[in-house]
């Protein structure tokens, strides 16, 4: 009996040790396949392994994502959420996963929450600004005629391209021959296509077979005279560990053949370049990378061309264009001064959206604008090219009802955003708030939704002051200050956003000379509160007089006491509001007591989102004026009579 259990129990280890190699072999190959792109036999070993941690599942939901199984990838992420561990990001795929099924009622809910515990995060900024965006995205724009392109094929077509006057360059995986484990379909090539009646595009054939390589070619983007491309395709001659895309330039030859592709000098073995949109004249380009030093995934770069013939640094545009997540597929219109590009980290309404930006005369970016539907859906709408004439142009899109995978779609009448895409001025007078008369040495400064100081004014005889080239709909504060007034702030919200000129006339307050006559009368004083910036507990210069006239008091008045309450707004975590209001309250403890104020006279409190005065909790949605309101901190005189009673 002993020797049959003791050879039962060597069965059971064998067993147990075998199932657990067997699942840890599935998961190695499983990752395996991911690491290849092939999605399909990625998913079906993720889905076979009885344990599955957070890894997995995010593996899981992007290879069905990639297989374009959008419910799929929202229901494996619905089961990773319920089972806790996730982080913030995961709640912020789920909610992208969610969009892509139009469930935007469900996919605002987790946005919400992403937003409580990533509020710093640009995208949650952006969402929080206007949580009920879809409304407004999904209402077709009724002067825009799409209609799905005649040459596309049972595969992936997309990333069209203007070349000289009535053609169009594009890519596609309708050859034959090896295929991609991403989709299963040959590898890209280019193709082009004449432009026919009514912007359909027709007679489609092979670009050039010098440029058509055996692996990945496309997109392509051409000079305006057609002489010079930058084609994206994958690296030859090297061995990179994860398909990268490099940047090519060839030039078109008096044999009228392309010259063999020279790799840009900014490609790099450690991240992709890719998506390249020329200038007419060859010499700015604009393109997408995952280089180092970005604001997330993808960004977009420009780049020029010197007077040598070489190309310059890549600039990344910046934090107006770019986001945590990914812009791709830029388009230069420089006849009109305008970006296009797709992206997944601004508010859209699914996948990437397609959004343009108006570029200024000093080369700063408009805000994007989504350019809503028809043009975007609740799947991948990218590479648009436009023409002014007509508002003419085509874009790629793998939205349901098209012929196969990403399919080419030509429209007309797209209008509408140049009266969106645009900059803002700010202009208005200081005056002396009891006279009325102009004030003159007073000094405004910009910010912007997040208290980033964006420039400052000094007023002449006038009191004039102006602002130009505001391009953020989430709108500004202006702090007016001068010596001998105490300090005011105006916010200028989404509502003044109508008119491209913005009128704010400012009301400056002055600091009387007279005081009360003893500590008594400071004792039934109300003190106005101070406010701060999203998710900021710097003391803005506009209340520093205050906080210098507090002082004042307390130093002409030894028993005088002070209550501090520091206060935030509903959105973020409560435990993160508490301690902010903490950080708010001992700023303004370390301004005092670094002008000689004793700690001990200070009664100090934070109470984080718990006392609004107003209606803005958790659930409410409120403008950024009511929010406003709740960002404070209140002030009390304790006088000792006061303290007899406590």
């Amino acid at each position: 009996m002993r020797t049959q259990r003791y050879l039962l129990t060597i069965v059971l280890i064998a067993g147990i040790t075998g199932i657990v190699y067997g699942q840890r072999w599935k998961r190695e190959k499983a990752e395996k396949y991911y690491d290849e792109f092939a999605y399909d036999k990625a998913i079906s070993l993720y889905e076979s392994l009885k344990d599955k941690d957070g890894e997995v599942y995010r593996h899981l939901a992007d290879s069905y994502y990639h297989r374009g199984d959008y419910a799929k990838a929202s229901s494996t992420y619905e089961r990773f959420i319920s089972q806790g561990g996730y982080s913030p990001e995961d709640l912020y795929r789920y909610a992208y996963y969610l969009q892509m099924t139009g469930d935007y009622a469900k996919a605002k809910r987790y946005m919400e929450q992403y937003a409580k515990l990533n509020p710093g995060d640009s995208r949650a900024r952006r969402f929080l600004s206007n949580p009920d965006y879809y409304s407004a995205l999904k209402e077709p724009d009724s002067g825009v005629q799409l209609k799905n392109v005649s040459i596309n094929s049972k595969n992936s077509d997309f990333g069209p391209s203007y070349y000289k006057d009535s053609v169009v360059v594009f890519t596609s995986g309708r050859g034959w021959g090896r295929v991609w484990n991403g989709n299963m379909q040959p590898y890209l090539d280019l193709y082009k296509a004449r432009i026919g009646r009514e912007n359909d595009l027709e007679d489609a054939e092979k670009f050039f077979g010098s440029i058509n390589k055996k692996y990945h070619d496309g997109p392509a983007a051409f000079s305006g005279d057609g002489n010079i491309m930058i084609v994206t395709r994958n690296v030859y001659n090297k061995r990179l560990d994860d398909n990268r895309l490099w940047l090519y330039e060839s030039r078109l030859q008096e044999d009228g053949d392309w010259s063999s592709p020279v790799a840009l000098p900014f490609n790099g073995d450690d991240y992709s370049c890719g998506h390249a949109t020329l200038s007419m004249d060859g010499n700015v380009m604009y393109f997408a990378s995952d280089m180092p030093g970005g604001y997330g995934g993808s960004d977009i770069y420009v780049v020029r061309r010197g007077r040598d013939g070489q190309w310059g640094e890549p600039e990344n545009l910046g934090s107006v264009i770019n986001t945590e997540g990914d812009e791709k597929f830029p388009f230069y219109d420089d006849a009109g001064g305008y970006l296009f590009f797709s992206s997944d980290g601004h508010p859209g309404l699914g996948g990437l959206d397609i959004f343009v930006s108006k570029i200024g005369d000093s080369g700063q970016y408009s805000f994007p604008v989504n350019l809503g539907s028809p043009v975007n859906t609740a799947h991948d709408d990218f590479g648009l090219i436009y023409r002014a004439q007509g508002g003419s142009g085509y874009l790629s899109s793998n939205r349901p009802g098209g012929k196969g995978d990403d399919d080419i779609y030509g429209f007309i009448g797209l209008e509408r955003f140049k009266r969106q895409a645009v900059f803002y001025t700010l202009t208005g007078v200081v005056k002396d708030k009891d006279s009325g008369e102009p004030l003159s040495g007073a000094k405004v400064v910009l910010k912007d939704a997040s208290g980033k100081v964006l420039g400052e004014r000094q007023t002449g005889a006038s009191g004039l002051y102006k602002f130009t080239d505001l391009n953020n709909p989430l709108g500004y504060s202006v702090d007016a200050l001068k010596e001998g007034y105490e300090g005011f702030v105006e916010r200028v919200v989404k509502g003044d956003l109508l008119e491209p000129v913005i009128s704010k006339n400012l009301y400056l307050h002055r600091l009387k000379a007279a005081v009360p006559e003893s500590m008594r009368d400071y004792c039934s004083t109300t003190i106005s509160p101070l406010y701060y910036d999203l998710d900021k507990y710097f003391i803005r210069d506009v209340y520093k007089p205050k906080l210098d006239s507090l002082v004042s008091v307390l130093k002409r008045y030894p028993e005088l006491r002070l209550y501090i309450g520091s206060h935030t707004d509903s959105r973020a975590t409560k435990a993160y509001n508490i301690g902010l209001s903490k950080r708010r309250a001992m700023s303004v403890v370390k301004y005092l007591t670094e002008s000689g104020i004793s700690r001990d006279r200070l009664d100090v409190h934070w109470y984080g989102e718990s006392r609004p005065v107003n209606g803005c909790v958790d659930g409410v949605e409120c403008s950024e004026e009511q929010y406003q309101l709740n960002r404070r901190t209140e002030f009390k005189w304790i006088c000792p009579e006061d303290d007899k009673k406590e």
